[in-house]
């Protein structure tokens, strides 16, 4: 079994149980995913910062009538959401579960006649047109990519020059972290395939710059990605204070020392696609 069949595999597998969600429970539009960064029942809220600052980025210019790329969609949640926003989506997945159920909840969100769905290796997309995209988005995904031949080229060619990279990731520019990251998901026992062995950094995203320019990069949480240890507990009102306190902790380090940008544990990320290969914007910006 080649590593793409391994990846297809797991992501089936996680996704397959999603697919018998009622209907109501697939609908995504922007009150869902608002509300989903501030419910503390629901995965979003570990994220709610990075996830918040990433759907207002995504909608810095007007998503209506955009042609937009949902890359490694997995559930789809953003790509639905531009959809109900009037963008046209492609939900972009390895996992042939992933994108038939972010075609059940375009469906259960009204918008099937503006998402379309391809279950393909991100190394080879034969199917989609060169310049074909005005906005690329990925959450968690670009990160499994780089690692197969042929993926930035392909991420380039479909993204029309002056169209936007928004990336919403982990991020792993702090030693320390890492080694905390592997440790724990060893201890849980998770699979490779989950991605804790790659992590995205200016170093990763330098293999971008040959197409992309005019880098914003704004991390979060230093500290504050303890918050793993509380993941399932967000619920308990003992653990949203304890990452309240990290939090405020994280504004004062890095208010007083802004370098330790570099060393918190997400980022959102957004490029614009240059007008010619062999732009050199420097991805070593500092984070906005």
């Amino acid at each position: 079994m080649t590593e793409a069949d391994r990846e297809k595999a797991f992501y089936d597998r996680q996704y397959q149980s999603l697919l018998l969600a009622p209907d109501h429970a697939q609908r995504v539009d922007r009150r869902t995913m608002y509300g989903n960064c501030e419910n503390p029942q629901h995965p979003f809220f570990e994220r709610r910062r990075l996830y918040t600052a990433t759907l207002d980025a995504l909608q810095e210019s007007p998503l209506v009538g955009l042609n937009v790329l949902d890359y490694g969609c997995g559930p789809a949640d953003f790509g639905v959401w531009m959809a109900t926003e009037g963008a046209r989506v492609t939900l972009l997945d390895i996992s042939q579960t992933a994108v038939d159920l972010g075609l059940l909840r375009a469906a259960a969100s009204g918008v099937s006649d503006r998402v379309r769905g391809l279950a393909a290796d991100a190394s080879r997309l034969p199917e989609l047109a060169s310049h074909s995209f005005d906005l690329v988005f990925a959450c968690a995904s670009l990160h499994h990519t780089l690692k197969y031949q042929g993926s930035v080229e392909e991420l380039a060619r479909v993204v029309r020059p002056g169209g936007r990279l928004v990336l919403c990731e982990t991020w792993g520019e702090n030693p320390l972290l890492g080694l905390a990251r592997r440790a724990r998901a060893r201890a849980a026992g998770e699979e490779e395939d989950q991605g804790e062995e790659i992590v995205l950094s200016r170093r990763e995203l330098g293999r971008l710059e040959p197409w992309f320019e005019d880098w914003r990069i704004q991390t979060f949480h230093l500290l504050a990605m303890s918050k793993r240890l509380l993941r399932g507990r967000m619920h308990a009102r003992t653990a949203r204070a304890v990452l309240k306190l990290l939090e405020n902790a994280d504004r004062a380090m890095i208010g007083l020392f802004p370098p330790l940008r570099w060393w918190c544990g997400e980022a959102l990320i957004i490029a614009r696609r240059s007008n010619y290969v062999g732009a050199k914007s420097p991805v070593g910006l500092r984070p906005a």
